[in-house]
């Protein structure tokens, strides 16, 4: 019997390391719409509908807690805002650069929030990424409101980019609710990129 010798091409373990490298950043750094857009539709069904936010095929990051103190002013010992503190919980598609944050406030009665914000160490959002996440946004916006079941309800235009829209009905707990996106890209400021749903806290009339 004869033996052939078929030769190996050796790879050098630094390509191998390269090539690894590059593959997990390009994996790692997934902020597509399409992946943006199915984590803020989880959170506004979420929230609007009063339902369990649905985190099938999401990796759970684990709970934490947020505190928020009252909000005061000079000169008054009654607050403008009272303090709280919320149960928050964290999940994230394998790969993306998204992650999708779980809010409920210890209010009474409780109010729920939902977000979808950029991961830890992931890049900000350049200024022509704002420009077409803010497009993509008002598209879906406007096929809501032209449903009938929404209308437009911007939040404080305090960032460069601020837009939200509300469902027409109240939740459960009586309360309008806003969902949007505010982004942050103009030179000097804090960069910031959030989409979220949340039930608000002060224009809440509970159900007699």
């Amino acid at each position: 019997m004869v033996y052939t010798q078929i030769p190996v091409r050796r790879v050098p373990i630094f390509a191998i390391a390269v090539a690894l490298c590059i593959a997990s950043e390009s994996s790692a750094s997934d902020r597509s719409f399409e992946t943006w857009s199915q984590l803020w539709t989880l959170c506004r069904n979420a929230v609007e509908q009063g339902e369990r936010l649905n985190v099938e095929g999401l990796i759970d990051l684990g709970p934490s807690t947020k505190v928020v103190a009252p909000l005061t002013v000079e000169g008054s010992d009654i607050p403008l805002l009272p303090g709280w503190d919320a149960q928050e919980h964290t999940w994230q598609y394998p790969g993306s650069a998204f992650v999708i944050v779980e809010v409920v406030k210890n209010l009474s009665p409780p109010r729920r929030a939902c977000s979808v914000k950029l991961a830890p160490d992931t890049p900000a959002v350049t200024p022509d990424e704002e420009a077409d996440f803010a497009a993509e946004f008002m598209k879906q916006r406007r096929s809501l409101v032209v449903a009938g079941t929404h209308e437009e309800r911007n939040p404080d235009p305090i960032f460069s980019t601020n837009f939200g829209v509300g469902p027409i009905a109240r939740s459960a707990n009586g309360c309008s609710i806003i969902s949007g996106l505010q982004i942050e890209t103009r030179p000097g400021r804090e960069p910031l990129f959030i989409s979220f749903s949340a039930e608000q806290s002060l224009f809440c009339v509970p159900e007699t």
